[in-house]
């Protein structure tokens, strides 16, 4: 297969193309609740890494930055502040007997160790096209981004379950006011990453499904819904596991694993979504739950409500 040919674009779409970003989804999460902020450091840390391309974790400065202003988004005034700030922490620079400055990036365990971040054993890179990150002057929209990335699944993916903003605050420790303004901002970029899902239950008496009906209090007062909590989606595409079962493993202390469904704190790991009625099963007969959601087979988007007394 012939190569599309290249030489009639501009120099940064031509860049931008050839730089794919790979986000991790709990150094997002754990970034954005670190105090003081660490995100810009932990994004060029990210662009650094998309130009290594040969893995070898050492890049010339004069050429990185040039690279970062016309693939990135980035302004060169930009990029010397945050190397100044993330030096010793994300990397090292190193001037040589040439007089020339280099970088040497940090690894993913070392980076994972400073922000404290819980990576999973299951988790994934989530895989971005340089094209598509804004420009360094668009603070909120790079942090929308990469809450976008740590704090949802792609839609592509296998298992992904209905979630509620309270969960999401458990989990990411960012308050629902601040995901919906995260939120919001991909919205406006045409990109939405919500999704309505509804609950059905089976009848005791005739077995068969019908809606379910839950009340719900607002400024207006009690209102009748059948609405369940939402489906979240990034706008991404997942990509391999690489190194995070490695770095997972090493990392891993006790049991601190997330179990399927939907997103919950560490200390409280009640499943609430369930891939089908036999694993609602399994984890009511364990004494886990009494009460849980399972998809319906005629609709992916509605979910049959269980309990077993």
């Amino acid at each position: 297969m012939s190569k599309l040919p290249t030489s009639g674009l501009p120099e940064q779409h031509r860049d931008s193309c050839s730089h794919i970003l790979r986000f991790v989804p709990s150094l997002n999460l754990a970034v954005l609740k670190a105090r003081p902020r660490e995100d810009k450091q932990l994004l060029l840390w990210y662009c650094l890494r998309a130009i290594d391309t040969t893995g070898r974790g050492v890049l010339d400065q004069e050429q990185a930055v040039r690279i970062l202003k016309t693939a990135f988004g980035y302004q060169r005034q930009t990029v010397y502040k945050h190397l100044g700030k993330g030096d010793s922490v994300y990397w090292r620079r190193h001037t040589t007997r040439k007089c020339e400055t280099i970088i040497i990036l940090y690894s993913l365990l070392r980076v994972a160790q400073h922000l404290q971040a819980d990576i999973r054993g299951r988790e994934r890179f989530i895989e971005l096209p340089a094209s598509m990150l804004p420009p360094s002057r668009q603070v909120q929209a790079r942090r929308a981004l990469l809450y976008n990335t740590g704090a949802y699944k792609p839609l592509a993916a296998h298992h992904n379950y209905p979630i509620s903003r309270r969960s999401l605050e458990e989990k990411t420790g960012i308050e629902a006011r601040q995901q919906r303004r995260y939120d919001q901002i991909m919205d406006v970029q045409g990109r939405p990453v919500r999704q309505p899902t509804f609950a059905y239950y089976r009848d005791r008496g005739t077995f068969k499904l019908k809606s379910l009906v839950r009340l719900v209090e607002m400024e207006r007062g009690l209102v009748l819904t059948r609405q369940l909590p939402n489906r979240y989606r990034t706008l991404c595409s997942g990509g391999s596991r690489g190194l995070l079962p490695k770095v997972a493993r090493i990392l891993t202390v006790g049991d601190q694993s997330f179990n399927r469904g939907e997103a919950t704190s560490t200390t409280d790991r009640l499943r609430r979504y369930y891939r089908g009625f036999q694993y609602f099963l399994r984890a009511a007969l364990r004494g886990q739950v009494t009460e849980g959601y399972y998809p319906s087979r005629t609709s992916d988007r509605k979910y049959i409500l269980g309990v077993i007394q």
